[in-house]
């Protein structure tokens, strides 16, 4: 009888892993320029009211601590699966809970056991839960300290929130705020650590509807408008000015360069900063057309791979790419303008895209871009992440198809990164 062995296979380099994102590294000066405009708003903010859960979190949490032998179930965590999972029973046709982080993950556990846990949430909520999106945002505006603990504008927060509640204030709402903490206590005693507060239908109501999203009223939008609204050491840059043009925009037609042009004229004190955007923008997306063109054209390629050169034939990639050394020289100069502590955005553009400072044929800009996008991938991680494509040859590549490119659109004038106005947007909708 034939026996079937078990056998090696050829070996697996380091930097096997995928570095899917940012293939060509331009999102570090976008995100720092963002961050002079507008700082301690973040991108995946989605709705505003996620501060005061944040808060009254700080709040319900006072006085329980961190269990070193469950560092993935800390106080804060377990308020936020409470949170979470609330909103989540209580969602239907007349709950609307868009923008909450965790929700699929969160219907797909209770839908299977029934309650959240380390291992059911999301993978790394320190970044993806609400507590990781929103704390820079909560710590800058004094509502939490940098342990999630009370901050020194946390309880007027709570005050107005306990208010528009039908409260008397934050004193009568503590026998509330106690039920809630018992709740994060039980919780955390379990083994391991998982949402059992031995509520009925109507508890997990009641806090559904205390912190849903779309449910928050006149007090509590007041007093957060005038927190984003600071006019001292907590001031949120341009915040203020981007705010009071929102009523010239509506969803359907709302673009973050038309927001730029307007602000330029609103607010003359940003135009240094919005200079460097724009060119940084110009110079960012005639890499990114260029890069989706070549992923384009050379999925069109069979198993023998796509003579790199050949792009030059395209018109798009030509139109791409003509020019691109002017557009590096008006990056770099008007980066001068911007000063970030720590971090000198001239340097950093110089050092990452020197290629480009050049006049070169289409051709070779092909084959920049190719050694270009391997090189950031390599830069990603100590051992590096793979390239979106593998080479067949120093002048030939064959595009894996996870990465190919079906459209080969390119968008000249419209910026490749978003710098905090889609965040804002959706803030002035909720405090509206």
């Amino acid at each position: 009888m034939g026996i079937s062995l078990p056998f090696m296979t050829s070996y697996d380099p380091p930097g096997t892993s995928e570095g899917a994102l940012d293939p060509l590294g331009l999102y570090q000066i976008a995100d720092q320029l963002a961050v002079q405009l507008v700082p301690a708003v973040r991108e995946r903010m989605q709705r505003i009211r996620f501060l005061t859960a944040m808060t009254v979190g700080a709040l319900v949490t006072e006085g329980i601590e961190d269990d070193p032998r469950h560092r993935d179930a800390s106080p804060a965590l377990v308020w936020e699966w409470l949170v979470v999972e609330a909103l989540v029973r209580e969602a239907g046709e007349n709950f609307e809970i868009r923008g909450v982080p965790g929700t699929l993950v969160t219907r797909r556990a209770l839908e299977q056991h029934g309650y959240l846990d380390a291992r059911s949430y999301l993978k790394t909520p320190r970044i993806f839960g609400f507590h990781g999106v929103y704390k820079r945002l909560a710590i800058h505006l004094g509502l939490v300290d940098v342990h999630l603990g009370l901050g020194p504008n946390a309880e007027e927060l709570v005050d107005a929130w306990a208010r528009d509640l039908g409260y008397v204030g934050v004193s009568d709402v503590r026998p509330t705020l106690a039920r809630w903490s018992a709740a994060v206590r039980r919780s955390l005693a379990e083994k391991p650590p998982r949402t059992r507060p031995n509520w009925n239908k109507d508890a997990w109501a009641e806090l559904a509807h205390a912190l849903a999203p779309s449910t928050c009223k006149s007090r509590e939008k007041r007093f957060l408008r005038s927190l984003l609204h600071a006019t001292d050491e907590r001031r949120l840059g341009a915040l203020p000015s981007i705010w009071q043009l929102q009523a010239e925009f509506d969803d359907s037609e709302f673009r973050e360069e038309l927001l730029h042009d307007r602000l330029w004229q609103h607010a003359p004190s940003y135009r240094p900063l919005l200079g460097a955007i724009r060119s940084y923008e110009a110079f960012a997306r005639s890499l990114q057309d260029a890069f989706d063109v070549l992923r384009t054209e050379a999925a069109r390629r069979d198993v023998q791979g796509f003579a790199i050169r050949e792009i030059a034939e395209c018109p798009h990639f030509e139109q791409s790419v003509c020019d691109l050394h002017k557009r590096f020289e008006a990056a770099q100069q008007t980066l001068c303008n911007v000063t970030v502590p720590n971090v000198p955005l001239q340097d950093l553009f110089e050092d990452k895209f020197k290629t480009f400072r050049e006049p070169k044929t289409a051709g070779q800009c092909a084959m920049d871009l190719c050694s270009h996008h391997e090189a950031i991938q390599k830069s990603k991680s100590a051992e590096g992440k793979r390239p979106w494509f593998d080479r067949l040859a120093p002048d030939r590549i064959f595009v894996r198809h996870a990465y190919r490119e079906s459209s080969g659109k390119i968008q000249p004038g419209r910026y490749v990164h978003d710098y905090r106005g889609k965040p804002i947007r959706r803030f002035f909708v909720d405090l509206s």
